[in-house]
């Protein structure tokens, strides 16, 4: 996303390489759930020019420091807090899970083994298991 961050890059992608970068990233987070017609929903909202704009202004707009501002509030929240994550998640690192859960308070970690980016599609079970779980406790 952070090549997207450049004005020009943004203009210059068509609409036919930004959907094949989006099938690349898809296919990769969905990891083992990843069929044709799975990859094909996914993709389905890029092939409207508006979704794609849309898509490319946020990704040109990505920026950590949003999420950072966050930390001194989180550090002080006493609100239980769950993180559901792949732990095969090739985007977001497993370890920015764990970091985050050591520092933040009252933060529970849930890894889905064998998920990357997307465990909903991995382990839908598993992921309502421990949703229940941490809203029943």
């Amino acid at each position: 996303m952070a090549r997207f961050r450049d004005p020009a890059v943004a203009a210059a992608v068509t609409a036919d390489e930004l959907l094949a970068a989006r099938r690349q990233a898809v296919a990769s987070a969905l990891a083992d759930a990843a069929t044709e017609q799975l990859i094909a929903e996914y993709l389905d909202p890029w092939t409207n020019p508006r979704v794609r704009r849309s898509w490319l202004t946020m990704a040109g707009a990505a920026d950590n420091r949003y999420t950072l501002d966050l930390v001194p509030a989180l550090r002080r929240s006493t609100t239980p807090k769950l993180l559901i994550w792949g732990a095969d998640d090739s985007f977001e690192k497993v370890e920015y899970a764990e970091k985050f859960a050591l520092e933040i308070p009252r933060t529970t970690l849930v890894r889905i083994p064998r998920a990357d980016h997307i465990p909903t599609e991995n382990a839908p079970g598993q992921i309502a298991k421990a949703l229940a779980d941490f809203f029943t406790t």
